[in-house]
Parts: structure tokens; sequence; C-alpha cells
């Protein structure tokens, strides 16, 4: 009988990200939930801008308001700290399977950060 083997398993989303708005200023944490990640790795890219956020654990992105942090690698929260009109749009969590896997959610930004 043919059993696989962890690694055998693909990946998927375990539900959408959500889209979210928030007050300028405030703290927003956009979660991708995934199951069965094995070996691969999972990105944020801020696609309006064409913006490589995070790589599995790694902050790409300069911009120091930006962080990432998971639980046991299945749920990866991104966190942006102190939001302004620049960080709106839409955020994806990519899963660099072949072909690569995405889902995508969109941050709104209300009011003025002063």
């Amino acid at each position: 009988m043919f059993s696989a083997s962890p690694d055998a398993l693909v990946p998927s989303f375990a539900e959408p990200i959500q889209n979210v708005t928030v007050a300028a200023g405030r703290e927003v944490v956009l979660p991708c939930v995934v199951d069965n990640l094995g070996s691969y790795r999972v990105a944020w890219i801020h696609t309006d801008k064409h913006t490589l956020l995070t790589l599995h654990e790694r902050v790409i992105t300069r911009n120091t308001r930006y962080s990432i942090s998971h639980n046991s690698f299945r749920t990866w929260w991104l966190t942006i700290k102190d939001v302004d009109e620049s960080d709106k749009g839409e955020f994806m969590c990519q899963i660099n399977t072949s072909p690569m896997m995405s889902q995508s959610g969109y941050l709104d930004v209300v009011g003025k950060s002063y």
C-alpha cells in the first residue's frame, strides 16, 4: 500500500485572507494560514507596489514598520505598525510551489495620520 510522505503533500491555503479597513496610525495584522507547507516557503508581497515584503521568516523590505511572525509554520502574520495611506492596497501571500500558489487581501486605510 502506498503511503505519501509529509513532503509529498501539496500545500494549500486553509482560509482566505480577509479585506481589512484600518484607521491611519493604527496597527494591522494580516494572517495567511497554510496547511502542509513542508519545505516550501511563504512570502508576503505588496502587489500594488510590486514589493517583496517578507520571505519565510525574514523581512526583506527596509521599512521597519513591517514584521513577520508565525506559529509552527502554519499561520503567517504580516504586521504593519503605524499604518499610513502608502500602505493601502493589495497584499499577496505566496507559496513557492511550481506553479506558484497565492491569495490576496486588500488593505484600506481611512483617515489621515498626523
